[in-house]
């Protein structure tokens, strides 16, 4: 099962304390999501606050990937769910946090993998 956040936007950008990092939070209403990335900020340049965009994570490899503007290959650390359904994990060391609100059974079990993918388009 794919977690596809279509109706994505940028809600930050923000500096990190860490030189030449950012913190990306990217928010769906409709889907009652929340994805947080540390992304390099020469990964950051091409995209701005507000605008749309969509995002795939699943627990196989993505076909297309040269689409979009990112894809990742990471590990999940830590699942929880108080109140919300939280994944916890890391691209190349770099945090990555996805909250989804009441999801199906489905994409809660896609986390049970050691690792995702994550294309952002």
């Amino acid at each position: 099962m794919v977690v596809r956040l279509k109706n994505a936007t940028i809600d930050a950008i923000e500096d990190t304390e860490t030189k030449r990092l950012k913190l990306l939070r990217i928010v769906s209403k409709a889907e009652g999501a929340k994805l947080t990335l540390e992304l390099p900020e020469a990964l950051c340049d091409k995209m701005n606050v507000r605008d749309g965009i969509v995002v795939i994570v699943d627990s196989k490899p993505i076909a297309r990937r040269d689409k979009g503007k990112l894809y990742a290959e990471g590990d999940i650390f830590k699942i929880g769910e108080n109140g919300d359904f939280e994944m916890v994990g890391a691209i190349g060391g770099l945090r990555v946090v996805l909250t989804l609100v009441n999801p199906t059974p489905a994409k809660k079990k896609m986390f049970a993998a050691d690792k995702f993918y994550l294309m952002l388009l």
